[in-house]
C-alpha cells in the first residue's frame, strides 16, 4: 500500500506542459496514479486557479470528480460526439464545492474547472474501458456556447 497526503502535492511539470492546451487559464495536474500505483484508471489532482478551467471534452470511460477545496462549476453538453466539429447544446450546469462527488457518465461532452475569481481543486478519476483499457479523453475547441471542434 502507498500513501500520499494530495495537500502536499505540486505540479508534475512535464504533464502540466503536455497538457497545457487542454485547459484555459492557470490550471495543473498531478498524477496520483503514479505516485501510488493504481491500475484500472487514472487519478489526478487537478487545480484550478481564479476561473481556470478544462476545455470542453469527453472522456471514453466515465471519469468522477471528487472536489477537495474551492468553488467551481460542471457544465454538460449535448451534441453529435461522432463528428470532429459540433453544434453545442448546454444541458445542465452543476455548482462545485468541498466535498462534492460527481459522476460523469462515458462520452459525456463536458468542462469543469473553477468560476471566475475563485480557485478550485479536485481529484479526477478516470476509469478505464470495459476492456480494461485507458479510456482516452477527446478534446475540443470551443466557445462553450453553441460549437465544437476536436484538437487533433
Amino acid at each position: 500500500m502507498k500513501k500520499i497526503n494530495t495537500a502536499k502535492l505540486r505540479p508534475d511539470k512535464s504533464l502540466v506542459k503536455s497538457k497545457k492546451k487542454y485547459f484555459v487559464g492557470d490550471a495543473w495536474l498531478s498524477d496520483i496514479s503514479v505516485k501510488i500505483q493504481i491500475k484500472g484508471e487514472k487519478a489526478y489532482l487537478a487545480n484550478f486557479n481564479n476561473g481556470a478551467r478544462t476545455k470542453v471534452h469527453y472522456h471514453q470511460g466515465g471519469q468522477i470528480l471528487v472536489v477537495t477545496k474551492g468553488t467551481g462549476m460542471l457544465v454538460i453538453y449535448k451534441a453529435n460526439i461522432k463528428a470532429d466539429t459540433v453544434k453545442i447544446k448546454k444541458l445542465s450546469k452543476t455548482s462545485l464545492a468541498a466535498g462534492d462527488v460527481v459522476f460523469i457518465p462515458k462520452n459525456t461532452l463536458h468542462w469543469h474547472g473553477a468560476i471566475k475569481g475563485k480557485n478550485l481543486t479536485h481529484i479526477a478519476l478516470n476509469i478505464f474501458t470495459e476492456k480494461a483499457k485507458e479510456a482516452q479523453t477527446i478534446w475540443y475547441e470551443s466557445d462553450f456556447e453553441s460549437y465544437a471542434t476536436k484538437i487533433k
